[in-house]
């Protein structure tokens, strides 16, 4: 019997397939365009396995199921199939029919009162490009304890009646998916006249998780709420208009907005639940050890409500050995030809939990028909030398970060299916299991550290969670010429995460008091160290705002102003090693330059980023490098605590020149200084050049140079190299 499992191997999570490590390079491809991967080497796939099999209570049809496996696996004599199954279409409309306490209710923003849940939003293709058809979905309620239990007792019994068939030798997992694009998402995130879930089911859920996680304390259930009335039997799901204001303008307050904190952070663990109780029942179902799949855990979400979208409890599912594997498509921001590739999902955090992510790669190539007008803005191809080097660059992501990958071909349309992709799909398979075989253990000197519970205290919109995470990261962090680590708050007390030269403290907003110890410790100990801090850093306790959080923890003393208006600063001093080089007046910051997000391959639509509440730091309390465009007031500040330098910025958004200099201050070794993007660990380097002539690489140490796809030497224990390089080409350099 075929059995599979994600152990560590290497030192890395990895694949095992009937108890062999196996690199994880897999493709998402129909069952008529398989032939290009195939000849490649590649032997996992994977698949939507459409149609309606669950009929009624305890009532399958497997038939279609069991005729497309049958046929797929037939198609791949060498290959291994992963069916994705798709609950979202399951039981449409009986089940709801059967069960209308448990469907989603959707109220009216403006009135409060429910409306259609499956009404299409005409705003909807602003956004995505095209509409959002929910009518053929099984909407049920997320928190929904009944369908849990049913729903898993249908995946067991799915599962259970594959596994028996003679196809299953030839499965080496299952994908089990549900809620919006079958991603776990909220059904009604898309719907912007209304929010979710206001159903029986929901209160139900909300007032059990409010017993768990007040530890069915009363008193602190209104402590925190700040109303000495409520109960956990009369607490009520705050009504849409609540949850669209916060009371520090871009921020929820603590105390005055908890009530919607709690909800929306129920959501997202009500989510977690569902998944849990699929996969659990999957596990249950195997008749021999294989793993499972979901998507899930998006930070990096392209959403115009993100903080809807119930992936905010990913520690929870990390927590869990029923989920094996979790995925996700790579941001939609700047990606394409010419542009980034970073996951949506928190790729590195999954790899240290000892699971495996799995990066979709769904760009569209040269091959993709005129006709599919999925995602228009995203640059695509025109040649077949373009498309081999954005794929070169699409896989440099997962070779260098230590995770997974799949080639999607998203339409069915044989995006892939092309004689000329056979060898680069081979020669970049081989790369992947070469680098895997070499053990990398640092995967660079720069921290990125992101927070899920902060997501919570950000209003239903996406203008700041886009600039401090998205925006930053895919324009211009990416072309700092230096790999980086991207990290939750909590990993930094993982004995196994190494310590950095600089940490970029992206949306910590929020911090428990236990996470602002952590840092305080981690900063201010052990060797020099560099943080840069945005915004509003610490602003949010469990109790209040605090302008002296946010001193304790940064070193900096602080003000606020109210007024409307971009988060922008502008240089006054360039005789610092952070801004020199740098013209005395320039700009950067959420309104400079927002041509540069609108256009190929870069955004669908660019976010409301004005905000209305602007921090500064105080004369004095530092190096003032910069100022504030809304304030006039210190907005780039840098001062030395000792062995800490920590530098503060209003802005966000700031420049890769910016932030180039920040990384050269804290020590950071950058191999590239020209704005190329760079994806990288101790063993392989990836440069992608935005433009073309001789491109210069330093390393930290003489190493030997190998290019990879060439397979060929470009050098023997050296410090330097010069690469010409093509706008737009890529370079996968093996370092020994």
């Amino acid at each position: 019997m075929t059995t599979s499992k994600v152990a560590l191997y290497k030192g890395l999570p990895t694949l095992f397939l009937n108890d062999e490590p196996l690199a994880p390079v897999a493709a998402y491809v129909g069952p008529h365009h398989t032939g290009t991967f195939a000849q490649a080497g590649i032997q996992l796939y994977t698949f939507s396995v459409r149609g309606t099999w669950w009929l009624g209570p305890g009532e399958y049809d497997f038939s279609a199921i069991d005729a497309f496996i049958a046929d797929y696996v037939a198609r791949i004599p060498e290959g291994y199939f992963m069916p994705r199954i798709d609950l979202a279409r399951q039981g449409h409309p009986w089940w709801g029919e059967l069960h209308p306490e448990e469907m989603v209710v959707l109220r009216s923003i403006e009135t409060g009162e429910p409306i259609s849940p499956y009404d299409p939003d005409p705003r909807v293709v602003d956004y995505l490009g095209h509409e959002v058809h929910l009518e053929a979905l099984n909407l049920h309620s997320f928190h929904s304890e009944v369908w849990r239990r049913e729903a898993a007792q249908a995946v067991y019994d799915l599962i259970a009646h594959c596994e028996a068939q003679p196809y299953a030798e030839r499965l080496w997992a299952w994908h089990l998916c549900d809620g919006l694009f079958c991603e776990w998402f909220h059904w009604n995130e898309y719907n912007f006249a209304g929010m979710a879930d206001y159903s029986p089911a929901a209160v139900a859920d909300f007032r059990r998780w409010l017993r768990a996680t007040y530890k069915n304390d009363l008193a602190a259930l209104r402590r925190a709420w700040g109303k000495p009335d409520v109960t956990f039997e009369n607490a009520e799901i705050p009504l849409p208009q609540e949850r669209a204001k916060a009371f520090h303008y871009d921020l929820y307050h603590p105390v005055i907005n908890r009530p919607t904190i709690d909800y929306h952070q129920c959501m997202s663990d009500a989510t977690v639940d569902c998944i849990l109780a699929v996969c659990q029942a999957a596990k249950r179902a195997l008749p021999q050890p294989k793993v499972t799949c979901v998507f899930y855990g998006y930070q990096f979400s392209n959403m115009p409500r993100p903080q809807l979208n119930g992936h905010y409890a990913l520690q929870r599912l990390l927590a869990s050995d029923a989920v094996d594997m979790i995925a996700s498509p790579h941001c939609y921001g700047n990606r394409g030809e010419g542009g980034y590739h970073a996951p949506q999902s928190l790729a590195e955090t999954i790899r240290r939990a000892g699971k495996i992510h799995f990066d979709e790669i769904d760009c569209k190539t040269v091959w993709t028909p005129p006709t599919v007008t999925w995602k228009r803005h995203i640059s695509q191809p025109t040649t077949v030398e373009g498309t081999i080097e954005m794929l070169k660059k699409d896989a440099a992501y997962a070779i260098a970060s230590g995770t997974a990958q799949w080639w999607m071909d998203l339409t069915d349309q044989g995006w892939f299916d092309a004689p000329e992709l056979v060898e680069p799909l081979r020669k970049l398979r081989v790369i992947a299991e070469r680098v895997r075989e070499m053990e990398p253990k640092s995967f660079g000197e720069i921290a990125l550290v992101v927070s899920q519970r902060a997501m919570m205290y950000l209003p239903p919109r996406e203008g700041l969670h886009n600039a401090v995470q998205k925006m930053l990261r895919n324009w211009h962090l990416s072309r700092v010429g230096a790999p980086f680590d991207l990290l939750t708050v909590e990993e930094l007390t993982r004995p196994d995460v190494p310590r950095y030269k600089l940490y970029i403290m992206a949306n910590l907003f929020y911090l428990s008091e236990r996470e602002r110890a952590i840092l305080a410790d981690i900063l201010q100990t052990g060797l020099r160290k560099t943080a840069l801090w945005m915004y509003a850093p610490a602003l949010l306790t469990d109790a209040d705002t605090s302008l002296g959080s946010m001193e304790y923890l940064t070193g900096l003393r602080f003000g606020a102003e109210a007024v409307e208006a971009e988060l922008d600063v502008e240089i006054i001093r360039n005789d610092h090693p952070i801004t020199q080089g740098l013209p005395i007046g320039m700009r950067y910051g959420t309104g400079v330059d927002r041509e540069q997000y609108l256009l190929p391959p870069k955004i669908q639509y660019l976010p409301e980023t004005k905000m209305t509440l602007h921090f500064y730091v105080q004369e004095g309390w530092g190096e003032t490098l910069g100022l504030s465009c809304a304030t006039g007031k210190p907005g780039l500040v840098v001062r030395e605590l000792g062995g800490l330098q920590s530098v503060y910025s209003a802005a966000p958004v700031l420049s890769w020149q910016v932030l180039r200099n920040i990384a050269q201050y804290a020590g950071v070794h950058l191999y590239t200084e020209g704005g190329h993007m760079v994806w990288g660990n101790d063993r392989f380097l990836a440069i992608y050049a935005q433009g073309e002539g001789d491109l210069v690489v330093r390393f930290p140490k003489a190493v030997d140079v190998e290019d990879a796809y060439e397979d060929r030497l470009l050098g023997q224990k050296v410090t330097r190299l010069t690469l010409p390089m093509k706008k737009w080409e890529t370079r996968l350099l093996i370092l020994k």
